[in-house]
């Protein structure tokens, strides 16, 4: 395992600049960080066992100043710092830690465990410390203070372990954001070697990425479809009527005249400083712009759904089948040669369980 933090990292213009945003937090999030004794902490009248607000327990002789309000990922940082902290080695953070220094977009929850790589063969046990094992040669990057996984290498990772959704949710951000690049992915996954655990679903999960796609919930609904083995949408396809543009869809299948759009929860969402008649104007707008979009030609129908239908697997596809849309044996979806693996489809796996129960009966 090399490590060369200190080596250039040769990144784009748009990586560069992602990558100082999440220094400068990294390092603010590491600045909440004490590493000392419950008993110093009590001669400066701050006591966690006390129930100081502003103090909370992270680890021995760790712990963290105003953390309540953190979310998920930057209280996860912020344990790396403590765990970091009460080492006199640098370690590699990886997987869901590394995931959470560069800002990944997952689907589903993240781990709360911090995690490293070591070289295969290493002892020891440390509560909410998971030490990934590898023979993979790994290099690192500085990210605010802490070292972790390049970012190709984390979001290969994480197209590795995690569920196909979250898989292509990360990497069509990394697309979209123009972070990284298709080619510089299967390069990255080349470095794995053929066999090892995860990475035909890391393939997969590349190949079915697109930069268009704008939102977790668009590469959700996209990986559901997949999933269903419905025919792959056109996406972001662009609509002009007589009085100029009326927008972009998220989904199109020109054979049915049937749009697809995603709600999410921040679609029509406004700053808090605006008043109601702003949120009113923006359904307004939106229920026009539907309206202008059933009246084109070349729109017949306009499905709508939001998280909780597309999360559940199978629901999604009971909401676009009841507009006409059918599974077919080749979707075109660009999938890449030889099986795909098993995993890639939890649905279908929970059937063949189920059907093996009933014949055990």
């Amino acid at each position: 395992m090399s490590v060369a933090p200190n080596e250039p990292y040769p990144v784009s213009e748009a990586l560069e600049s992602h990558l100082r945003a999440r220094a400068e937090h990294v390092a603010k999030l590491g600045a909440l960080v004490r590493s000392t004794s419950a008993r110093r902490l009590t001669a400066f009248g701050l006591s966690p066992v006390d129930g100081t607000p502003s103090i909370a327990k992270l680890r021995r002789n760790a712990y963290g100043t105003a953390i309540g309000d953190l979310c998920a990922e930057d209280l996860l940082i912020v344990m790396a710092w403590a765990v970091q902290d009460a080492t006199d080695r640098e370690l590699v953070f990886s997987n869901d830690t590394g995931g959470a220094v560069w800002q990944l977009p997952s689907i589903g929850a993240r781990s709360r465990q911090v995690e490293y790589v070591v070289r295969p063969g290493t002892r020891g046990r440390t509560p909410n410390v998971r030490r990934r094992r590898t023979s993979l040669s790994t290099e690192a990057v500085e990210v605010g203070g802490l070292l972790v996984t390049p970012y190709e290498r984390t979001v290969v990772d994480h197209a590795r372990h995690a569920s196909l959704e979250s898989g292509i949710s990360v990497c069509d951000d990394a697309l979209h954001r123009s972070l990284t690049s298709r080619e510089a992915l299967l390069g990255e996954l080349d470095k794995i070697p053929k066999g090892r655990r995860g990475r035909r679903m890391a393939q997969l999960a590349i190949h079915l990425s697109d930069k268009r796609a704008e939102s977790p919930l668009e590469s959700l609904s996209r990986t559901r479809m997949f999933q269903c083995g419905l025919p792959m949408p056109k996406l972001q396809r662009k609509f002009l009527d007589g009085a100029g543009f009326v927008g972009r869809t998220d989904f199109y299948w020109p054979t049915l005249g049937l749009v697809g759009e995603c709600d999410g929860y921040l679609k029509y969402a406004v700053p808090e400083e605006d008043s109601d008649r702003v949120a009113v104007d923006a359904l307004l707008q939106e229920k026009k712009r539907e309206q202008r979009l059933r009246r084109h030609g070349e729109v017949d129908d306009i499905a709508r759904w939001d998280w909780s239908e597309a999360l559940p697997h199978g629901t999604l596809h009971g909401v676009l089948g009841a507009h006409g849309l059918r599974p077919v044996l080749d979707g075109g979806w660009p999938v890449p040669d030889g099986p795909l693996p098993p995993r890639a489809f939890p649905a279908e796996r929970l059937r063949r369980t189920s059907r093996g129960s009933e014949n055990r009966r």
